[in-house]
Protein backbone atom coordinates (compact mmCIF):
# COMPACT_ATOMS: atom_id res chain seq x y z
CA UNK A 1 0.00 0.00 0.00
CA UNK A 2 1.13 3.75 -0.93
CA UNK A 3 -0.14 6.47 0.59
CA UNK A 4 -0.66 9.63 -2.24
CA UNK A 5 -0.93 13.15 -1.66
CA UNK A 6 -2.93 14.78 -4.54
CA UNK A 7 -3.40 18.33 -6.01
CA UNK A 8 -6.52 18.81 -4.80
CA UNK A 9 -7.52 20.30 -1.78
CA UNK A 10 -10.34 18.70 1.06
CA UNK A 11 -13.34 21.42 2.47
CA UNK A 12 -10.46 22.15 4.67
CA UNK A 13 -7.80 23.48 2.55
CA UNK A 14 -5.72 20.48 2.95
CA UNK A 15 -4.34 18.04 0.22
CA UNK A 16 -6.49 15.39 -0.01
CA UNK A 17 -4.85 11.70 0.46
CA UNK A 18 -5.21 8.62 -0.66
CA UNK A 19 -4.30 4.45 -0.25
CA UNK A 20 -3.08 2.92 -3.53
CA UNK A 21 -2.72 -0.42 -3.87
CA UNK A 22 0.68 -1.15 -6.38
CA UNK A 23 1.10 -4.68 -8.27
CA UNK A 24 4.70 -5.49 -9.64
CA UNK A 25 4.42 -7.15 -12.61
CA UNK A 26 7.45 -8.48 -14.74
CA UNK A 27 7.12 -6.89 -17.96
CA UNK A 28 7.75 -8.95 -20.40
CA UNK A 29 5.49 -11.41 -19.58
CA UNK A 30 2.97 -8.21 -20.11
CA UNK A 31 3.96 -8.18 -23.11
CA UNK A 32 3.94 -11.55 -24.08
CA UNK A 33 0.44 -11.39 -23.19
CA UNK A 34 -0.52 -8.46 -24.67
CA UNK A 35 1.02 -9.59 -27.89
CA UNK A 36 -0.40 -13.25 -27.79
CA UNK A 37 -3.81 -12.44 -27.28
CA UNK A 38 -6.17 -13.04 -30.36
CA UNK A 39 -8.55 -10.32 -28.74
CA UNK A 40 -5.73 -7.39 -29.59
CA UNK A 41 -4.44 -9.62 -33.32
CA UNK A 42 -6.65 -6.44 -35.39
CA UNK A 43 -5.16 -3.60 -32.91
CA UNK A 44 -1.67 -4.52 -32.93
CA UNK A 45 1.50 -3.30 -35.84
CA UNK A 46 4.15 -4.58 -36.41
CA UNK A 47 5.56 -2.96 -39.92
CA UNK A 48 5.93 0.64 -40.16
CA UNK A 49 3.33 3.14 -41.93
CA UNK A 50 3.43 6.16 -43.47
CA UNK A 51 0.47 7.96 -42.64
CA UNK A 52 -0.60 11.80 -45.08
CA UNK A 53 -3.32 14.01 -44.76
CA UNK A 54 -4.04 13.65 -48.12
CA UNK A 55 -3.85 11.69 -50.57
CA UNK A 56 -1.00 14.05 -52.01
CA UNK A 57 1.40 13.36 -49.18
CA UNK A 58 2.37 16.54 -47.92
CA UNK A 59 2.16 16.35 -44.45
CA UNK A 60 2.86 12.75 -42.61
CA UNK A 61 1.49 12.42 -39.60
CA UNK A 62 2.94 11.07 -36.52
CA UNK A 63 0.56 10.00 -34.11
CA UNK A 64 1.53 6.28 -33.02
CA UNK A 65 4.71 4.66 -32.49
CA UNK A 66 4.82 2.58 -35.58
CA UNK A 67 4.41 5.95 -37.99
CA UNK A 68 7.45 7.35 -36.17
CA UNK A 69 11.01 7.73 -38.05
CA UNK A 70 12.69 5.34 -35.45
CA UNK A 71 10.46 2.46 -35.96
CA UNK A 72 11.61 3.00 -40.04
CA UNK A 73 14.80 2.90 -38.64
CA UNK A 74 14.66 -0.18 -36.74
CA UNK A 75 13.45 -1.91 -39.08
CA UNK A 76 16.32 -1.54 -41.58
CA UNK A 77 18.65 -3.05 -38.76
CA UNK A 78 19.57 -6.85 -38.63
CA UNK A 79 19.28 -8.66 -35.36
CA UNK A 80 22.54 -9.11 -33.36
CA UNK A 81 24.17 -6.78 -35.60
CA UNK A 82 24.39 -2.93 -34.87
CA UNK A 83 26.59 -1.84 -37.72
CA UNK A 84 23.22 -2.84 -40.44
CA UNK A 85 21.36 0.17 -38.18
CA UNK A 86 20.89 3.71 -39.58
CA UNK A 87 22.15 6.45 -37.10
CA UNK A 88 19.74 7.21 -34.65
CA UNK A 89 19.54 11.07 -33.71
Amino acid sequence: MVKVVGDILDDNGRPMEEQLELWRRDPLECIKELLGNPAFKDHVSYAPERVYTSTEGEEWVYDEMWTGDWWWQTQACEPQDSSSCQALD
